[in-house]
């Protein structure tokens, strides 16, 4: 039996309502699920070892470790504590003794760590001193970064570190990441398809248009308001038929609050940081979804907008900035704009509005296309494959 442990911080909404965390990733937190959902189908026993934390509020609530099954895989949570220090002192070195149990049962054959983390270290030693087979998830890449800064010296020591002990090399959330690591040989995994059968209706008049996850500027969230701005200046009758859907957090989710206050069309709900169910809920009535990190920022080639794979896979049509590999995954089934600019990005939805049909169509491209690289078998057998080195059923 192949068995693998993730380690990560991913968190199921009642964990993490229980234990008040507000600083999580939830497309992280899907990511993972799915991943090891993906892998379980293909025969692999997949535990998610998660830290289980967050910023802590200083009021001093402690949180026992617990076992719990989230959408059918095993989630072993570390305790937390909302003390700074105690805290992180209790998730430094919690993980270590479950490990060690893990292995004297045998029921592990490779650990994979999620992104270059402090707290992962202690694991990543004890790993290294038996022998276990372990990789680097790399989902966000370095920016670069101040000379001799402390958060320089810490970004460069953790990559020694994760590329000195990891010997199972590294997956990576884009090509352009393989230069962010010496660790080889490595594997891009965009996410997985959790297709639902379900096609968004075209018919209605009015036309649902989705920004979420982290609502900053370094996200293209000033793009969007500033179109935003310029359409209700202009009262065009098409802009009327848009609706904006804002969830998540984030540096500009205030300035979002203030276009909602604003009762000029089109029309802005700001529904912020959702439950896992709510945000389904707002998913099932959107046409279109927006990726817009910056094509020359930061984040452009660091890492891979992930929400682009969920948007699909549900014939949410996908408009996005040209970055990292998106174009590489969904081909022709989405939209792209080449620059930054409010008016691009006003034009482009112009067109969907006045062409549903055409719209509606290049959605299930879009749909298709990620099926084809990302559903589970053969994200599953592709993981098995670089993972344990033994290929599954062919698929690949």
């Amino acid at each position: 039996m192949k068995q693998l442990v993730f380690i990560c911080n991913a968190l199921d909404d009642v964990t993490r309502l229980e234990r008040g965390i507000v600083t999580d990733s939830p497309a992280a937190s899907r990511k993972i699920f799915l991943l090891c959902r993906a892998m379980k189908k293909v025969g692999v026993r997949p535990l998610v070892l998660s830290s289980g934390r967050g910023r802590q509020d200083g009021s001093g609530r402690y949180f026992d470790a617990k076992v719990k099954r989230v959408n059918g895989l095993i989630v072993v949570y570390l305790p937390f504590f909302h003390i700074k220090i105690f805290s992180e002192l209790l998730t430094l070195f919690s993980s270590v003794p479950i490990l060690l149990y893990l292995h004297r049962k045998k029921a592990i054959n490779t650990i994979v760590f999620y992104n270059r983390m402090i707290a992962y270290l202690p694991q990543l030693f004890f790993a290294k001193m038996l022998g276990i087979n372990t990789v680097l998830d790399l989902e966000d890449g370095e920016i670069e970064l101040v000379t001799y800064s402390l958060s320089s010296i810490k970004s460069h020591v953790l990559r020694f570190l994760y590329d000195a002990f990891c010997s199972g090399g590294a997956l990576l959330a884009c090509q352009a990441l393989e230069k962010s690591t010496k660790l080889r040989p490595t594997q891009c995994c965009y996410g997985v398809s959790d297709i639902a059968n379900r096609t968004v209706s075209w018919d209605s008049s009015n036309i649902n248009v989705l920004f979420g996850g982290t609502v900053s500027y370094d996200t293209g969230a000033a793009v969007l308001i500033d179109a935003i701005n310029l359409l209700r200046e202009e009262s065009s009758d098409w802009s009327s038929k848009i609706s904006f859907y804002i969830t998540g957090k984030g540096d500009c989710l205030e300035r979002f609050k203030l276009l909602e206050a604003d009762t000029r069309k089109p029309k802005v709900i700001v529904y912020g940081r959702t439950t896992d169910d709510e945000y389904r809920e707002i998913l099932s009535n959107t046409h279109v979804g927006l990726a817009l990190k910056p094509n020359y920022g930061e984040l452009a080639n660091t890492t891979f907008p992930s929400k682009v794979i969920e948007f699909a896979s549900l014939g949410i049509l996908v408009v996005s900035t040209d970055i990292s590999d998106v174009r590489k995954v969904l081909a022709n089934g989405a939209i792209y704009l080449d620059i930054d600019d409010p008016k691009l990005l006003i034009e482009k939805l112009r067109w969907i509005v006045e062409n549903p049909n055409a719209s509606k169509a290049l959605s299930i491209s879009g749909m298709r296309a990620v099926y084809e690289i990302c559903s589970p078998e053969r994200v599953g057998a592709r993981l098995v494959n670089f993972l344990f080195k033994s290929p599954v059923g062919g698929l690949g």
